[in-house]
């Protein structure tokens, strides 16, 4: 994998004849563009690309990026039969939880594509409560937490009856993070990782170990 500390548009696969991802150790998406945009900026930033590949795509995901990344992460003879471990980083609030679970495992909206735009085997590296604790914990500032609007707290609760959010559905631990944010009526948005001294390059590298 040749190191490129830089944004690219994202292709769809079949505008590509083949892939490697043999020399990343990851695979990070990202909610928000903006969020890309400082870590390339930073100290940090082109070591932190040269371990993995990041993606975004500017909030809840379309076709193509859907697309592209199941194809990166599905091993066949696009990729050279690569694999790697692939995580999301969203903002603490519903429509973070909403693009994570769009990623995962599709959308309403296109049902009858999901299989074929699914990435199964993403993992949620953040953002969590205990996080948003303890980056809010660090920095001293109340003001990088934010109160749930109306459209939040209905967002939430509707998302709580969909299948994948229920009770006994195939994501507790997103079910719980979603309660106790109703409970606290708090989000956070990325950013809160830059909080702290070290930043969101630096808090990246430690959660990407």
């Amino acid at each position: 994998m040749t190191c490129v500390a830089k944004g690219i548009l994202v292709p769809h696969p079949k505008d590509i004849s083949h892939v490697s991802i043999a020399g990343a150790k990851w695979i990070l998406v990202i909610e928000k563009e903006a969020t890309f945009q400082a870590i390339l900026s930073s100290g940090l930033g082109e070591s932190l690309l040269c371990d993995g590949i990041i993606v975004t795509a500017k909030g809840y995901p379309d076709i193509a990026t859907r697309s592209f990344l199941r194809a990166l992460t599905t091993p066949s003879s696009w990729n050279m039969f690569g694999s790697s471990n692939t995580f999301a980083l969203v903002d603490y609030d519903p429509d973070g939880l909403g693009i994570l679970s769009t990623y995962k495992y599709g959308s309403r909206a296109l049902a009858h594509e999901n299989t074929d735009l699914a990435t199964g085997c993403i993992r949620w590296l953040g953002l969590n409560s205990s996080q948003v604790v303890q980056n809010q914990q660090v920095s001293h500032d109340q003001q990088r937490l934010i109160t749930l609007s109306k459209r939040d707290r209905r967002r939430a609760n509707q998302m709580l009856g969909d299948e994948v959010f229920r009770e006994f559905g195939g994501e507790s631990g997103w079910r719980r993070e979603l309660q106790v944010m109703l409970i606290l009526n708090l989000k956070a948005e990325i950013q809160i990782c830059d909080s702290n001294v070290d930043g969101l390059s630096t808090w990246l590298q430690t959660q990407l170990q």
